[in-house]
């Protein structure tokens, strides 16, 4: 019996390819479309919940894309909070590994802790760009941890004339830390601001990325035009900020009724919102629904994270590896 070879990609491996946000935003919208069109298999997200708060939990994420992708694959990431406190080590780490969709063989595994950040901050980049006014200049990052770097780094590309951002952290030291990084690498004004209320006042953009499960964001402080992205897992907001917005976006509807959690699923169970008043960002880039409309719409878009939007990334760097010959093959029987 011949062996079965594929591809190791460790972190750095990742990093060597050279991919970019241009090509995981690129990636990100072939997912939203192919899943609209229907050409996806995108089971539920596992969750295996150790006690998230206080130890950890690890989320295994299978997907089938088809069109010119044809593979599938699962994503197999742990979050553990402590970890940076306890042992000096990242918070998450991730695996993926991509199989043949003729075969079923595995053709790489590889470290996706640095893709599942770029893919999260792809997500909101490509919300942003059909979603947000172009002329936004001012951006609010609420939670400044890892997931903030890749999250202005696709709102740049989404929205190239930010001009300035507003990073606010329950740590104040981490938010000046961050609006540090933010000049020095991308060259936009930023600072740290005390409070989520400086932040979040006049921004044209307003990100939230925290595990926060109670309201950070009120209504009061939203401006007219603005685009509010929610990526944290829980509610974020006051009901009143979505219930505000004239448009209410999310990634896949389903999946986002499923997770029970975030402010839309919340809203929907509690007769708070309809789901037809939910629409899919998929349906905004087939032009089957318009995206933004006007300057003055205030547009909500809280997109859940989905297997296929990884599997798009993570193919896309199986490629950039093979182009360059990076990697290490392994064999998956061992025969000599």
């Amino acid at each position: 019996m011949s062996d079965i070879e594929f591809v190791f990609l460790s972190q750095a491996d990742i990093r060597a390819t050279g991919i970019d946000m241009q090509t995981a935003m690129s990636a990100v919208e072939d997912a939203f479309t192919l899943h609209h069109q229907g050409k996806v298999l995108l089971p539920y997200k596992t969750v295996l919940d150790m006690g998230e708060r206080e130890r950890g939990r690890c989320n295994a994420m299978p997907a089938y894309v088809g069109g010119s992708y044809d593979a599938f694959g699962i994503k197999w990431i742990a979050g553990f909070p402590q970890n940076p406190r306890k042992y000096g080590m990242p918070r998450g780490t991730g695996l993926y590994i991509l199989n043949d969709a003729e075969k079923g063989f595995p053709v790489a595994v590889m470290d996706c802790t640095l893709l599942s950040a770029m893919r999260t901050g792809a997500v909101t980049g490509v919300g942003a760009k059909y979603l947000a006014n172009q002329d936004s200049e001012v951006v609010a990052m609420i939670g400044c941890g890892v997931q903030a770097r890749t999250q202005i780094e696709a709102l740049k590309v989404g929205v190239p004339n930010i001009k300035l951002v507003k990073g606010y952290d329950v740590n104040f030291n981490a938010a000046r830390q961050y609006a540090l990084e933010v000049k020095e690498r991308f060259g936009i004004d930023a600072v740290a601001v005390e409070t989520p209320e400086a932040a979040v006042r006049d921004a044209d953009i307003v990100v939230t990325v925290t595990v926060a499960d109670e309201p950070i964001v009120k209504e009061a402080w939203m401006k007219k035009g603005s685009l509010f992205a929610a990526v944290g897992s829980y509610q974020e907001q006051e009901f009143e900020v979505v219930l505000n917005s004239n448009k209410v976006i999310i990634d896949g509807l389903e999946h986002v009724i499923h997770r029970v959690t975030p402010v839309v699923a919340l809203m929907i169970t509690n007769g708070m919102l309809k789901e037809e008043d939910v629409w899919e960002l998929g349906e905004i880039l087939c032009k089957e629904k318009p995206g933004r409309e006007n300057h003055d719409e205030r547009i909500f878009f809280a997109p859940i994270g989905m297997g296929t939007e990884d599997l798009c990334l993570s193919y896309q760097a199986y490629k950039l590896a093979a182009e360059k010959g990076i990697g290490k093959k392994l064999s998956l029987f061992g025969n000599a």
